[in-house]
């Protein structure tokens, strides 16, 4: 397993390398010109320099996946090779326009001589030639940058539908998915700094009377206000995302346990003062309120036991009368039956 890791880290190099050194070649085929010895020969090692840029591509978006970094990294590198390929095809663009005009010089001198004709015929041949090789590399440069941008297109689009991958279609933050993969990286995060590290459950209290009640468009726009509000009350660094039906998490890296009670003190207090009504009816909804369950990361403990615990606090928070943050017990208030209810991820 360690070799195989250690050969997928250099996979990348490799490809790079490999792009550079298919370039070399075509430049040199383009160059020197082969077509009788080998028809063909550009194309094809422009060909496989398309693989090895394409599988580059693969490598760099399933790297950066694989450790929840974003793709943003694969286009930048993907960019900066075929820029250096095309700066390199430039490169030798103006050597050839040099070189041509050193040729015509010469042409120029010997037309002077009568004894010239067959050195004459010699160097307008050479200069057809190059010619010809400047065109094909003006054409090659040209074909690289469109295809430069068909690639930085294809990435965007790929980045697009990682996103919409990752965000609730009701609430427009981060959905589960979004939840586990950052919830991954702030555990490991954590772990890695030392910091302290909280997580927050928030669930609205008896939302299934409001959807039964008014209906789930009416309980579609109670989970946005409340996903607004959670957004609005937390700070930069804390990630949101709904949990699944009325539950929500909020991540809380480096604040302690203190810090992070206050905050969900701070989104119940704001969502307990508002009053709710159906437009355009006006009919009252009344007061919505919501329950917190709250627990700091402890030394080596995993993220499902964390999970677990904030779970159970969020439990009690309902059992003791819902509307309520509930954190670690107090020694004078004995904890309520904290039966888990199976079904949070214990993959985390």
């Amino acid at each position: 397993m360690n070799a195989l890791l250690l050969l997928r880290s250099h996979l990348g190099a490799a490809f790079a390398l490999g792009a550079v050194l298919l370039t070399a070649l075509a430049l040199t085929a383009v160059r020197f010109s082969f077509p009788t010895e080998f028809p063909g020969l550009e194309l094809l090692l422009f060909g496989w320099l398309g693989v090895a840029l394409g599988r580059l591509t693969i490598w760099a978006r399933s790297s950066e996946s694989n450790t929840a970094k974003g793709s943003a990294g694969t286009a930048e590198k993907v960019d900066q090779i075929l820029r250096s390929v095309a700066r390199l095809l430039q490169t030798h663009l103006t050597e050839s326009d040099a070189f041509s005009e050193r040729l015509h010089g010469a042409s120029g001198r010997l037309a002077e001589h009568e004894a010239s004709g067959p050195v004459n015929e010699i160097v307008m041949a050479l200069i057809d030639d190059n010619r010809q090789m400047r065109d094909k590399l003006s054409d090659l440069r040209d074909q690289l940058e469109e295809s430069r941008l068909h690639v930085l297109q294809l990435q965007h689009n790929l980045e697009r539908s990682e996103e919409e991958g990752m965000r609730d279609v009701v609430t427009a933050i981060g959905n589960r998915r979004f939840f586990e993969t950052a919830f991954a990286e702030e555990l490991e995060k954590a772990r890695t700094t030392g910091e302290d590290f909280c997580l927050a459950l928030a669930d609205l209290d008896r939302f299934k009377l409001v959807n039964d009640r008014f209906g789930h468009l009416v309980g579609d726009r109670l989970l946005r206000l409340f996903a607004d509000i959670l957004v609005q009350n937390v700070r930069g660094q804390d990630r949101v995302a709904r949990f699944g039906g009325e539950e929500f998490a909020v991540m809380l890296p480096g604040a302690g346990l203190s810090e992070a009670v206050e905050a969900a003190e701070r989104v119940r207090r704001v969502l307990e003062s508002k009053q709710w009504s159906v437009e355009p009816t006006g009919e009252r909804v009344g007061k919505v309120t919501v329950s917190f369950g709250v627990a700091k990361l402890r030394a080596n403990e995993t993220g499902a036991d964390l999970l677990r615990r904030v779970d159970g606090h969020l439990y009690d928070a309902k059992a003791r009368g819902r509307n309520r943050v509930v954190a670690e017990w107090p020694e004078d208030v004995p904890p309520l039956s904290r039966q888990t209810r199976g079904r949070r991820a214990a993959s985390v």
